[in-house]
């Protein structure tokens, strides 16, 4: 017979995948330290200023098409976190909201629903610290792909090697426009990330993230 050579599409494999976890590990349990009274802050404001569960879960699709619950503080009005948008803008009079939500892509510009400070952990992604929890827990990495919801599974193959990997908190989608890059765009951004992932490019996207977060929130302080 012919010998055949099998080559990996990703580094992401065997001792490279070894090695990511223990950086997971040990650089998210440092982040969670150094985060903790952020942690508490937030969490204590949510609790008496908001009323209901500071922290919620979402629903989001890990490696190998396995649901995980991400934790993330919550930004919404208590009275319409449980709601869909649809009931929601039913519930305060603007049924008309919900066509512009969703043909704008699930986005709305000053959403209502939002609370003031929801607005704030918004723009800082301070609302997405909680997710430390999920990187010490194994359901994330720190960085890689961005994280699925169920519905997106169908838009990618079976064998897509995107689905091998854990997602991140962040990656290379989030460092180059969060939400607002087209899903087509975020996919390739996110297969270059898996088809060069590195040490290097870790930290790099590390890096970009934290300028990214520091500069929304100093140009919050100015608005």
């Amino acid at each position: 017979g012919i010998p055949t050579v099998a080559v990996n599409q990703t580094a992401l494999v065997g001792w490279g995948r070894i090695a990511k976890r223990l950086f997971d590990v040990v650089a998210g349990f440092i982040l969670l330290v150094l985060a903790s009274p952020i942690l508490f802050v937030v969490w204590a404001a949510l609790t008496i200023f908001g009323g209901g569960d500071a922290v919620y879960k979402q629903t989001r699709m890990s490696r190998y098409n396995t649901k995980i619950g991400l934790y993330k503080f919550r930004t919404h009005i208590h009275e319409y976190h449980d709601l869909s948008p649809e009931q929601a803008f039913e519930k305060m009079g603007k049924p008309e909201l919900s066509k512009v939500y969703r043909k704008n892509g699930d986005q709305l510009e000053n959403d209502p629903r939002i609370s003031r400070l929801g607005r704030f952990l918004r723009k800082t992604s301070l609302d997405e610290l909680p997710q430390l929890v999920n990187v010490l827990k194994g359901d994330l990495s720190l960085v890689g792909p961005r994280p699925l919801v169920p519905e997106e599974i169908r838009k990618f193959s079976k064998h897509s090697i995107i689905l091998s990997v854990k997602p991140g908190i962040t990656g290379l989608a989030v460092t180059s426009g969060r939400k607002d890059i087209p899903f087509e765009e975020r996919r390739k951004l996110d297969m270059y990330y898996v088809q060069h992932w590195s040490f290097l490019l870790d930290i790099v996207i590390l890096a970009r993230t934290a300028a990214h977060v520091l500069l929304r929130t100093f140009s919050r302080k100015a608005d």
